[in-house]
């Protein structure tokens, strides 16, 4: 009986230990300090809680517009010779676009030219004879009313023989050039647009409980509704001081500060938010507005804090717990208490985690105040210096291991016998599997 235990325990520990290197290839025993180098902490992005400002804000929408702008059409049809200004040049007033030829308007103008010089030449000679009598004064006046006609007309035909010189009205820059060289251009539709970049406004319509918050010369901010990037300053220039009956909305008028033309800016005719500052909170708790998430309609944000002191992960890395069932961290299978190596067992490893942060994120629910584009004030919930997550903060839950930039990888070990990483260790950063 004895012998039979005896040869049954030895086939079931052969079994179990699978000859040594597959033992160390296992992990010696499910030992949770081989596991603990699988690094499944997601990296997230995060702000302190800083004092700042934060704004009130009335919220719209407009399109930009020029307070200058000129639709330049050619006043008389004309085929394009010349064509002396591009899209994105800036003209001055006066500075001539294009020339065009009409050969129409060119005789005209010269043959009122000779008439004019017809003209002179009689007025002249009748002075000469009405001084000796020789004519009658009507005969003088009449000499004397064609060439003020004459005039008249070369004045006309050098005057219409200029529509042929396309010139910009203002200062500004070309926004359209709507002719080729060699076709017709006509009174159709506009040859060139000009607008004057520097006097930018956009017009909004809002809500008739809005004018009491309303004033001239208020602080406005706007932002490319498609382009957060592109932004601008300006001030209300106008509030008018009748509410529309049938929308219920009054007219306001803001202008745009001039805008650096090196960087990004807003351009006429694009939608933009339009935030009208109504008040302002000074010296307040602030986080950046993109770390404000709701939950249920309430504000949240996910707060980083260092893992505690003695927290594992219960055997969910790895596997580990899978194949012998639930026991407790530091437990060993029973054959492995049995035959287990008692210098093994006194070796000590390094730890993969020294001098790695460990750190967690937790819910916290916030109670806000004024809220602006970038910024939100925070009155009860978090305290300042605090780091909370402002991107990657979409998909984590509360107790999540998460990384900051710049936090280093845990170290990884490596089998003693082939140099290689040993069965289950963790990719590092853009390494596949």
């Amino acid at each position: 009986m004895s012998r039979c235990f005896l040869s049954l325990l030895l086939l079931m520990v052969a079994a179990c230990g699978g000859g040594d290197d597959r033992g160390k290839r296992r992990g010696s025993w499910g030992e949770a300090s081989d596991r603990k180098f699988a690094d499944w902490r997601i990296l997230v992005e995060v702000a302190p809680v800083s004092r700042g400002h934060v704004a009130n804000e009335l919220v719209t929408h407009g399109s930009l517009e020029s307070e200058a702008m000129a639709d330049i059409t050619p006043e008389a049809a004309g085929v394009v010779t010349e064509i002396r200004a591009e899209e994105g040049e800036m003209v001055a007033r006066g500075q001539v676009l294009a020339v065009l030829s009409s050969p129409s308007l060119e005789a005209g103008s010269e043959r009122a030219k000779v008439e004019l010089s017809q003209a002179r030449r009689r007025f002249e000679q009748s002075k000469v004879l009405h001084g000796t009598g020789a004519i009658s004064d009507s005969e003088f006046l009449e000499a004397q009313d064609a060439f003020e006609i004459a005039k008249a007309s070369f004045n006309e035909a050098r005057g219409t023989r200029g529509f042929t010189r396309l010139t910009s009205p203002i200062d500004g820059t070309v926004a359209l050039r709507n002719v080729r060289l060699g076709e017709l251009a006509g009174s159709a539709g506009p040859a060139f647009q000009v607008v004057d970049l520097e006097r930018l406004r956009v017009i909004v319509n809002m809500s008739e409980g809005d004018l009491i918050h309303l004033k001239k010369d208020q602080t406005v901010t706007l932002a490319g509704t498609y382009d957060r990037e592109s932004r601008a300053t300006g001030s209300v220039l106008r509030v008018s001081p009748v509410v529309d009956q049938t929308t219920g909305t009054i007219r306001v008028t803001i202008a745009v500060d001039p805008m650096d033309g090196d960087g990004l800016q807003l351009r006429p005719g694009q939608f933009v938010e339009v935030r009208i500052e109504v008040d302002r909170h000074e010296d307040v708790l602030t986080i950046p507005r993109k770390a404000v998430q709701w939950l249920d309609g309430s504000p949240i944000a996910w707060r980083v804090i260092d893992r505690p002191e003695g927290k594992d992960d219960e055997g969910k890395r790895w596997g580990q717990g899978k194949r012998w069932g639930k026991r407790d961290k530091d437990e060993k299978p029973f054959f492995a208490k049995l035959f287990a190596d008692d210098d093994k067992e006194k070796k000590s490893e390094d730890d993969p985690w020294e001098g790695v942060p460990r750190r967690i994120v937790e819910r916290v629910n916030l109670t806000i105040g004024y809220t602006d584009a970038d910024w939100a004030e925070i009155e009860d919930g978090l305290t300042e210096g605090d780091l909370v997550v402002t991107v990657g903060g979409d998909s984590i839950r509360a107790e999540a291991e998460v990384k900051l930039p710049g936090d280093p990888n845990p170290k990884k070990p490596k089998d003693d016998d082939d140099d290689g990483y040993k069965e289950g260790d963790a990719p590092a950063d853009g390494e596949s599997e």
